[in-house]
């Protein structure tokens, strides 16, 4: 699709993806390193057998490589000459950094007029956070989404490998295509600013704009002895199960709206004899209206759930995934990165792709019919300076 697009990064390991999407789109992508490698190449996970980081292995596939020193005037020149045969520069300088390189915003509508520079840091090119350095957990926190990653009134939980970088990389990959379709009219290149702050709020959407739409659930504390799993302010401790091989979440759903197919959850367990007639036969539509007149107390609910989960810790993720298309349940395996590489759909789409080099990655993240063929993995990630003669 990009076939005709020439691409230099100059991304560190935090932004690497937005050229991988790039390159996976066609564009050639030249991934600029200094001559002692790129920092990604050695940041962890590694393998234990030494080798590559696992970051560089996979958001550095379908890239070249030309090591240029930029800390000298040489190297600066030769960065200079090939942005002027680029269409797109990517970056994660920080602010002043791109003037010191001189491809700042007035020297790039000077001197490379036709150039998209796609910015990416944490808070912007403006403002007065615009200089401020940011580690993941600062701007899961700055965007908002860690707020919502709390157990109760405790501290919000830390999400676990870094992502918030990830999002941005995608808005800046889409940014860029937005600012080439802006050029086929204009003939003119310009700055994409990508705020990891503003992309990490905007992939949790549906939270930013909860006040918005008068959702008063959302971050709210429970009203009263609710503990179905059903709503959003019930704890999500209670919506998580432990099984043979893993975790399923499973909404013990109560009302008029779900109660059904928890009623359905109850008459498969009933059926395999993982529970008594009395539990089979409580209807969990007209259960909130019982707990709010006491005549199901929070006891009898707590032992209804150790029932379950004793009943859930016997299954697997595939069997309880089964029972669930079964008989229509709200439950579902929370897959692992090892169920993923084992996933029978994304074999089936050809989503992992051989590279060349025996490493097996992540492919198309999309399928395209009809026109140029969709993403594709190219080649494996680069060995230091690979290219640099070619380019």
């Amino acid at each position: 699709m990009l076939g005709h697009l020439r691409v230099l990064d100059l991304t560190d390991d935090r932004a690497l993806l937005a050229g991988r999407l790039l390159a996976d789109l066609g564009a050639d992508v030249v991934q600029v390193e200094p001559p002692s490698g790129a920092a990604a190449r050695a940041r962890t996970p590694m393998p234990v057998d030494g080798g590559t980081s696992y970051v560089w292995t996979a958001l550095a596939a379908g890239k070249r490589s030309v090591a240029l020193d930029l800390a000298t005037g040489e190297g600066r020149e030769q960065l200079r000459r090939l942005a002027s045969a680029a269409d797109v520069l990517l970056t994660t300088w920080s602010p002043g950094q791109a003037q010191a390189m001189e491809l700042d915003e007035p020297a790039r509508r000077a001197t490379h007029p036709h150039l998209v520079h796609v910015a990416v840091t944490p808070f912007g090119q403006t403002g007065p956070k615009a200089a401020w350095a940011a580690t993941d957990l600062v701007l899961w926190a700055a965007g908002g989404p860690l707020e919502e990653h709390r157990d109760g009134s405790r501290a919000p939980l830390r999400i676990s490998v870094p992502q918030a970088w990830l999002h941005g990389a995608a808005d800046a990959a889409a940014g860029a295509l937005v600012a080439l379709s802006a050029r086929q009219r204009s003939g003119l290149g310009q700055l994409v600013d990508v705020s990891v702050q503003a992309s990490v709020g905007v992939a949790t959407l549906s939270r930013v704009l909860a006040h918005a739409v008068q959702d008063t659930t959302i971050g709210a504390p429970s009203r009263g002895p609710d503990q179905s799993g059903s709503g959003s302010a019930t704890s999500a401790l209670l919506k998580k199960w432990t099984v043979k091989d893993g975790l399923v979440e499973f909404h013990l759903a109560m009302g008029r709206a779900t109660g059904a197919f928890t009623n359905n959850f109850f008459r498969w367990m009933h059926g395999e004899g993982g529970c008594d007639d009395e539990l089979a036969a409580l209807d969990w539509r007209i259960l909130p209206k019982q707990i709010a007149d006491g005549t199901f107390p929070p006891e009898r609910l707590e032992a209804v759930r150790r029932t379950t989960a004793d009943f859930l810790a016997q299954r697997t993720k595939a069997e309880v995934l089964a029972a669930a298309v079964r008989h229509r349940l709200l439950c579902v395996p929370i897959l692992d990165a090892e169920d993923l590489a084992a996933s029978e759909q994304l074999a089936a789409r050809d989503f992992y792709v051989p590279v060349g080099d025996g490493t097996v990655l992540p492919g198309r993240f999309a399928r395209v019919t009809g026109g140029p063929g969709g993403p594709v993995v190219r080649g494996p990630a680069p060995r230091l300076g690979q290219h640099t003669d070619e380019v």
